[in-house]
């Protein structure tokens, strides 16, 4: 007969090369760290235990023989039975021997965002020796995210082991199966992993079937599972399909194919469902239920933890003295909690105090960006000269020039004491980070002894939150790549989320410190001058005929992260003629006149200098046909499974 397998030999040849099959993968802070690590270990092990443990066969188990009939009824539900002569090992000590047929798969084929769902009903076993039991057991496989799923029913009591005695037992199963049919629209079809692929050896298996109208033809692959041989025999026997196979190996197994006419099925298509995994499980009316009394309290989390970093977080103030200002020496000042609404006056120039520490005040953290701002602070005071001749880099002039301490330990950084004159390259990532890095820490030391802080906000880096996500998603991802995630666990996950998030929140909030009344009334400066530069248009600008404005106030600009907006608003003032069109005199490189000179460009590219290099199912369903230049492989039918002892 001939057979026509060659698209679905590209694909099987495609997962035999890659290992691969469709669908595969069935197979305070110390509160909140103690509750991080109880849930690695119940996540964990939800993941190790969450499906049911399965056994194999013994070494020297084999079937000695296999029957299998199918009679596919007018309703689309097809009656198995299947008789094994199942030869255990002499030295086995098992129970019995159990079957494994799948009841969920990933459609393979056109619907790869649905997954097929075969119902198993009405399952019997019976053996031929009275001595063997026949008790049945059943054991469902896969969890609620589980695309693929099956269930196990062992045969034999858990209290009883077979006689060593006895070497073959003849098991006869029978079970009823809905969704199992589909349809190409020309004609419908049996397609079909009639042994699947985890067995013992098979030394003979002979499977029939029985479709309405009779068979109209017949195809059957066998091997492991992607192999396109053909069976021992295929054919139609009378209106009947029959199908042989000899010496199935260990692993290998057969898929049949019977042809249907059409219009004798009424339920001929495979059952879909929306593909298994979180979204499944949300949609679902018991989750939804228990979902919402688990988002009312995880709402609630981040509300009182919000309220409570707030309170812990509002800074002082001098509540009886205009904002920005400070009391005379000596004299008393009544303090408070500053208001979070109180309007803070726009400032005209900027606060008597190094840039640097300003973006501290602001934010409570040293960015690279308050690092970039003192570099060009120190260029327009005439510490050192910007260089751009194919490459950036800095020209120390003269180093008296500083105003303090954090600016002595920026040159001494870069220049490693070497005289004026002394040029060092900027030119590549990472060039700035050991001298950003002394920044940090030396800035951080002078806004403390400003007592500015109640507490110095902690060295900019990965919050707790952070972390805690890190740390959940550890287990997290092993939990739902393994697929053993239960409704509940999810549920669960729900407020522990809101917990890892609230202090991810909270973090953040507490993250820029809680300022003293002598804090908050520089800050009051810092944020006053800001709104000044974040606001004015060109015609507003306040400054003396000659007097360089760009530059004098570019620093500030960088630090209030304003550079690009402060160019343009000067630029208009360019335009009419009252600045220069001139690059800064700090700074010699690209271009002769302000409209040349690109502000993005050179604090990008210093910024970057100061940024660090960064350091098993045997099925495989498809809904597809068999037939029709489709072709078929072992493995690429509907159902499958497998047997083995326990």
């Amino acid at each position: 007969m001939t057979r026509a397998y060659e698209r679905f030999r590209e694909r099987a040849d495609d997962d035999r090369l890659t290992g691969t099959r469709p669908g595969d993968g069935r197979p305070g802070r110390r509160v909140v760290r103690l509750l991080l690590a109880l849930v690695f270990v119940v996540l964990g092990s939800a993941a190790v235990f969450g499906n049911a443990p399965t056994a194999s066969a013994a070494s020297d188990d084999q079937i000695d023989s296999l029957k299998i009939n199918y009679e596919v009824k007018p309703s689309g539900v097809m009656h198995v039975e299947e008789t094994f002569a199942w030869r255990f090992g002499t030295s086995s000590n098992r129970h019995g021997m159990q079957r494994e047929l799948i009841t969920r798969e990933p459609d393979t084929g056109a619907n790869k965002d649905k997954d097929i769902v075969y119902e198993i009903d009405n399952f019997e076993a019976s053996t031929d020796n009275p001595e063997v039991s026949d008790q049945v057991n059943e054991i469902s496989n896969g969890g609620a995210t589980d695309r693929e799923r099956s269930t196990t029913y062992r045969i034999g009591d858990p209290d009883e082991t077979i006689s060593t005695s006895i070497d073959v037992v003849t098991y006869t199963l029978s079970y009823d199966v809905t969704g199992a049919l589909r349809s190409s629209g020309s004609y419908d079809e049996l397609y079909w992993d009639a042994t699947g692929h985890d067995n013992p050896l098979i030394k003979t298996a002979t499977i029939t079937a029985t479709v309405p109208g009779g068979a109209q033809d017949v195809e059957c692959a066998t091997g492991v599972y992607g192999s396109t041989e053909d069976c021992t025999s295929a054919k139609v026997d009378g209106q009947q399909a029959v199908f042989t196979q000899h010496n199935i190996p260990e692993y290998g197994g057969v898929t049949i194919g019977v042809k249907i006419k059409p219009g004798l099925i009424a339920d001929n298509k495979p059952h879909l469902e929306r593909k298994a995994g979180v979204l499944s499980i949300i949609t679902s009316p018991g989750f939804l239920i228990g979902g919402g009394i688990m988002v009312a309290i995880a709402t609630a989390v981040p509300i009182l933890g919000y309220r409570i970093a707030k309170a812990r977080s509002t800074d002082f103030r001098f509540v009886d003295l205009p904002p920005g200002t400070v009391p005379p020496n000596g004299t008393d000042a009544k303090i408070g909690k500053s208001d979070p609404n109180l309007q803070i006056p726009v400032a005209f120039s900027p606060p008597p105090i190094p840039v640097g520490e300003a973006g501290v005040l602001i934010d409570g953290q040293v960015d690279v960006r308050d690092t970039t701002a003192t570099l060009i602070d120190l260029a327009v005071r005439g510490v050192i000269k910007i260089e751009d001749t194919g490459g950036m880099s800095v020209r120390l002039l003269d180093p008296s020039r500083t105003a303090a301490p954090h600016e002595n330990v920026m040159l001494n950084r870069l220049f490693g004491g070497r005289p004026p004159g002394a040029v060092t390259s900027l030119d590549g990532r990472g060039k700035m980070t050991t001298t950003h890095k002394a920044m940090v820490t030396q800035i951080r030391q002078q806004v403390g002894n400003r007592g500015w802080f109640t507490k110095v906000p902690k060295a900019s880096g990965g919050s707790l939150g952070v972390g805690c996500l890190g740390f959940l998603f550890i287990p997290g991802w092993f939990v739902f790549s393994a697929g053993h995630v239960s409704p509940v666990l999810l549920l669960l996950a729900i407020p522990l989320i809101s917990v890892v998030l609230t202090v991810t929140m909270v973090g953040r909030v507490l993250k820029r410190g809680r300022r003293t009344a002598l804090g908050r009334a520089a800050c009051d400066h810092v944020e006053g001058f800001k709104q000044y530069l974040e606001t004015a248009e060109a015609d507003q600008l306040r400054f003396e005929e000659g007097q360089d404005i760009f530059s004098r106030y570019l620093p500030w600009a960088i630090a209030f992260d304003l550079a690009d907006r402060w160019q343009r608003v000067c630029q208009q003032l360019v335009d009419a003629g009252r600045i220069p069109d001139q690059s800064p005199y700090w700074y010699s490189g690209r271009g002769g006149g302000f409209n040349a000179f690109s502000i993005g460009y050179l604090t990008g590219s210093l910024t970057t200098a100061a940024t660090p290099v960064s350091s098993s199912s045997s099925g495989g369903g498809s809904s597809g046909s068999s037939f029709g230049g489709g072709g078929g492989f072992s493995g690429g039918g509907g159902g499958g499974g497998g047997s083995s002892s326990w």
